[in-house]
Parts: structure tokens; sequence; C-alpha cells
């Protein structure tokens, strides 16, 4: 047992993980949180030259400053920092590391899905709340739109006595861990053109699934006005949610760790 994992041994590892993401790919982490601050000056900037004033940034703007900065987050840092696995010197010297496969597997998902998250979560927030307190022509703060936006759109999903299986916060943070490990599992799985070959791969299996779904639900459905429940039907897509991430994310972490486990140079 304490061949796959020791507490001591894995405590080390995460820590050497850890600086190790910060050498690697903290600046960047850093620089795409903050995108509030480079947009909100670059907005006043082209404002200033053509207008000759400073002018309010839209609130359209700001949420799509959060959705950028929200993808390529989970898109660049883990590329930035384990792409490098497949070099044939970094590679080499991260199988050397004194840690089980098991624990270097365990500390990837801590850092992407638990770590990287909240630093990311802090910085945009507090780069989001300075430019509110700080500029009157910053709109309301980003986060708090963006939550209760997409609180409300969700609180539609419901029935009289169902509610949606996921509220926002909680479908934002799945999204976030099932696409970071995506591109995870492409930074180590490809060794040139990482991201490319990600979403050629993403983009291949949702057409599979499309193309699956359509056969299998192509032909007649026999189901009369009278067989339609609104509880059953919530029923229903929660069940389908809560599988489909089951499914999604048992795939991803068997397909980090049967890589992991399988690299060699």
């Amino acid at each position: 047992m304490s061949k796959i994992f020791n507490f001591k041994r894995f405590g080390k590892y995460f820590r050497y993980d850890i600086v190790s993401a910060w050498q690697n790919a903290g600046v960047t982490l850093l620089a795409i949180a903050a995108m509030p601050l480079w947009i909100f000056a670059i907005q006043q900037l082209f404002s200033i030259v053509f207008a000759g004033e400073f002018a309010a940034m839209p609130m359209g703007l700001t949420v799509t400053t959060y959705i950028l900065s929200f993808l390529f987050a989970i898109i660049f840092f883990p590329v930035q920092h384990y792409g490098r696995l497949t070099d044939k010197k970094a590679g080499s010297d991260w199988l050397l590391i004194p840690a089980s496969r098991f624990e270097k597997f365990l500390s990837m998902l801590l850092l992407l899905c638990v770590i990287v998250p909240v630093v990311w979560l802090a910085v945009i927030a507090a780069c989001d709340g300075a430019l509110y307190l700080i500029f009157g022509t910053y709109p309301e703060m980003g986060i708090k739109t963006i939550t209760s936006g997409l609180g409300a759109v969700l609180a539609e999903f419901h029935s009289e006595n169902i509610d949606f299986a996921v509220s926002g916060p909680y479908a934002t943070y799945l999204s976030w861990c099932a696409n970071i490990l995506t591109f995870a599992l492409g930074a180590i799985l490809f060794r040139k053109n990482k991201v490319v070959l990600t979403f050629l791969c993403m983009m291949g299996i949702g057409l599979f699934i499309t193309i699956c779904a359509g056969i299998a639900f192509g032909g007649d459905v026999n189901i009369s006005p009278e067989d339609i429940n609104e509880d059953r039907l919530m029923r229903l897509l929660n069940m389908a949610l809560y599988i489909l991430y089951v499914v999604e994310f048992a795939l991803l972490d068997l397909g980090i760790f049967f890589r992991i486990k399988s690299l060699k140079h």
C-alpha cells in the first residue's frame, strides 16, 4: 500500500507540483486572471483617444472578459505546466521524482480542480472589485452579475416539485473541472500541437455522440400528451445530467491515470 500512496511522500510531491506550476505557468495564470484590468485599460485608452473622455465600460464587455479569462485559463494552464512531460528531458526528470504514479495523478487533480480555480477566482474577483470601487466608469462587479444571471437561467429549469440538479456556481465549477482535465489529458497525450489536437478530438467526439443520439432517437417515439409529466421530465433530465458527468469524469480520470502510468521516455 505504501508503494501506491504514502501521505508524507505525497505531501512532498504535492508541494513540488505547486512550486513547479508557479514556475511554469504561474505568471501566465495571473495575467489571464487579471484580464479585467487589461480590458478596462484598453477600453478607456480607446475612449480617450477617439472620444476625448473616459467612458463607462459596458456590462456585456465585463461578462465577455470573464468568459475569455475562464477559457484561456483552462486551455493554457495545463498545457503550459504539464505539456512538458512529453519532452524527453523534462519527462524523464519527472518520472524519476520519488512518488508513485497514483500520487502524481492525485496531485494533478488537486492542482487543476482545487488550487488553480481558487487562485484564478481570487485574482479575477480582486481585480473586478478594485476596478468597481476605484473607477466610477466600471459597472457592477462582473462576478455578481454572472452568478445571479446564470442562477436565474438555471432556475427556469424546474417543475412544480423538482428543481434542476445543479446551481449556477456548481455548474460553472463542474464545467471548469471537465474542461481543464480534458486539456490536461491532451497536454500529456500529444507531443505537438496539443491545444489544436485536443480541440479536434473534442469536436470529433461531440460529432460522434450527436450522430449516435440522432440514430438512437431518430425513430418514431410513441408518447402521447397524457404521458408527459413535468416532474418525470425533470427527474429524467437530472438523472441524465448526473450520468453524463459521472461518465465524463470517469473517462477523463482513467485516461489521465493510465497515460501517466504508461508514460515512458
